[in-house]
């Protein structure tokens, strides 16, 4: 089993055209050879620093937001095989790619990871 995560920054406005788009991937996915499981997680954008803002003393550092001015989306994916992540890509998945461009930033990543947590 591999672990695959892909980020990405939705431009602001179209937070739910990003959503609708991962979300209208799932019979795909389901139907594809090697697929487990998939977590698509949308931020609650600027929750984090205003959290942190009220909690901060007047002589603690502000450190203000960082990254893009964007909403930030995180998609975790369990598949058998590296291979089978990537056929998938190749496939359903890239012919849609255009849908998606439009409504996101250029920042991005996606990459496959190991489990490396205390059992």
């Amino acid at each position: 089993m591999v672990i695959y995560v892909a980020t990405v920054w939705a431009k602001p406005g179209s937070e739910e055209a990003v959503s609708t788009f991962y979300r209208d991937l799932e019979p795909l996915m389901r139907a594809a050879p090697g697929f487990r499981s998939r977590k698509i997680l949308r931020a609650r954008a600027g929750s984090m620093a205003a959290a942190v803002r009220r909690l901060r003393t007047a002589t603690e550092p502000d450190h203000g937001d960082h990254g893009p001015k964007g909403t930030h989306f995180v998609m975790v994916e369990e598949w058998d095989s590296i291979e089978q992540r990537l056929t998938f890509s190749k496939s359903a998945s890239a012919a849609r790619g255009k849908e998606l461009y439009q409504h996101i930033l250029p920042e991005h990543s996606h990459e496959f990871y190991e489990d490396v947590s205390p059992n």
